[in-house]
């Protein structure tokens, strides 16, 4: 499955995460918006498509601060060392999972603890 991954990494064509079905709506008031993008995600890699339970990880914006959205663990390095203008990467900063679901949370203490939970349980989640 890794060779699969780091094929796709290669490829510039767009990111996984732009073809999956939108969900019906943005968070709703009260519902946790770090449930919101585990059960989109649904085990799945948002750069390569791959499933790895138990071997997602957030990505965040280091000039922001904020969650982007859940890669792989290849597909986390790849994205941190590639060039600023690779084609996948670029489409993937411009439109992540989190712009996509209208989630907007700081990359902060509190939230990795809240996604390693909702990560460390993706049975009680059902997919978007």
């Amino acid at each position: 499955m890794e060779q699969q991954a780091e094929q796709r990494l290669r490829d510039a064509g767009p990111p996984a995460c732009h073809s999956w079905p939108y969900p019906r709506a943005v968070p709703l008031p009260g519902q946790d918006p770090v449930d919101l993008l585990v059960t989109w995600h649904d085990n799945r890699c948002a750069a390569c498509g791959h499933r790895w339970p138990g071997d997602l990880v957030g990505d965040h914006c280091h000039q922001s601060g904020l969650l982007r959205g859940l890669l792989c663990g290849i597909c986390n390095t790849a994205e941190g060392t590639a060039p600023p203008r690779h084609p996948r990467w670029l489409r993937y900063r411009t439109l992540t999972p989190a712009l996509i679901l209208g989630v907007h949370l700081p990359y902060n203490r509190a939230v990795r603890r809240r996604l390693a939970q909702a990560l460390a349980h993706p049975d009680q989640h059902e997919p978007a």
